[in-house]
């Protein structure tokens, strides 16, 4: 008798608990069946395959293991360190061989694919800065079977409307195109819809105001906030090791002197950092832009690592640590940040309501969820 109830209970247990592991399996399959779109945002993804892998393997299997519709957005900087040369420059080989990495393994996902530009595909403002930018155009496209993916195009500021799914629209901009201090479009052999940037605000100001009921991401390169180097925080070894600007392995201490670099960059600026007087008017044009669309994200790279801020009704996302990682202090508001490889992940919902998560590569290959956070209730 006690071995019979032994038993009938033991199978009780089994059978609860197989119940429990088919309610998991359900719950996780609506779930899936819930989302209509997945954003990808990876940023500043263009050093060499051995620095890049790990994100495009953490990119690979989460696109994979998800199995819904989705877009990957490149945030700029996808080829280190100026961009891609002509055909017979120093150079160009190089170039030529971090892309076919690249798109030789998106090729292989079901996925919408989009790259932006950054001011190293610019050349790093450069002269011939313009040149390299539409020689990286026409290569990705060209591999891409003539699939318009870089946008904007022919160094063009946009913006760039692209309809994701329903009630989603993502605005494409160059904001190298604002800092480019030579030759850029309009020229004669680019057809832009915007001649000058209080235009190109204009222009971009209008197209948000116009859908302002829809769930809008303005992709970009330069950040408007940043708890990192280009936002001015640098950490103690930033002052003593100086020369790691230079190469990260120069461990050679300059005390004293080393903090000029450092307080230079936090007081005056680089055009690439927050700072610096262009960059802020850039900073000044987007938020006038930007002023009163509730819910808006806007997404950047720039900066080598990951932060999430929210400023009132808005949304900004720096996703920059695509192929290498830089200090991230975790001050200036930002309530998420870190100095680690990984992703962005905006998930748009079909109930109405849009959930914002970060993955970090992880000896797991579909990665480590590090951040989850609910930005639009349905």
């Amino acid at each position: 008798m006690v071995k019979q109830g032994f038993y009938i209970l033991t199978v009780a247990i089994l059978f609860i608990a197989g119940f429990a592991n088919g309610q998991d399996i359900l719950n996780k399959k609506t779930s899936k069946d819930n989302i209509r779109h997945i954003i990808y945002l990876i940023g500043d993804a263009g050093h060499p395959e051995n620095d890049a892998i790990e994100v495009f393997e953490l990119l690979k299997e989460q696109v994979r293991s998800e199995g819904v519709k989705s877009t990957v957005v490149f945030l700029g900087d996808n080829i280190y360190p100026g961009g891609m040369p002509d055909k017979d420059e120093k150079g160009r080989a190089e170039a030529e061989r971090i892309l076919d990495y690249q798109l030789e393994e998106l090729k292989k996902l079901d996925i919408k694919l989009y790259y932006i530009p950054g001011n190293h595909d610019w050349n790093k403002g450069k002269m011939n800065g313009i040149s390299h930018v539409r020689n990286e155009e026409k290569y990705i496209e060209k591999y891409m079977d003539e699939v318009n993916v870089f946008i904007p195009t022919k160094g063009c500021p946009g913006p760039v409307k692209i309809k994701i799914g329903k009630n989603i629209l993502m605005y494409a901009i160059d904001t190298q195109w604002w800092m480019h201090p030579f030759e850029k479009p309009p020229i004669e052999s680019a057809d832009c819809i915007v001649s000058n940037k209080e235009e190109f605000i204009g222009e971009l100001r209008d197209e948000l105001i116009n859908h302002k009921n829809k769930n809008i991401i303005v992709v970009g390169h330069h950040p408007i906030y940043s708890d990192g180097n280009h936002g001015g925080y640098f950490q103690f070894n930033d002052h003593l090791f100086p020369l790691r600007v230079i190469n990260k392995d120069l461990y050679i201490p300059i005390p004293i002197v080393g903090s000029i670099y450092p307080i230079y960059r936090s007081t005056y600026g680089h055009i690439t950092d927050i700072i610096h007087p262009e960059y802020q008017n850039l900073i000044h044009g987007l938020e006038e832009a930007f002023k009163g669309i509730d819910g808006l994200i806007y997404a950047a790279g720039h900066e080598h690592t990951l932060q999430y801020y929210k400023k009132e009704n808005q949304h900004f996302i720096v996703s920059g640590s695509g192929s290498e990682t830089t200090y991230s202090s975790g001050k200036n508001g930002a309530e998420f940040s870190d100095s680690h490889k990984g992703l962005f992940k905006v998930i748009y919902k079909k109930d109405g309501s849009i959930d914002m998560q970060v993955w970090e590569t992880d000896e797991v290959e579909t990665g480590k969820l590090v951040f989850e956070k609910r930005i639009k209730e349905k």
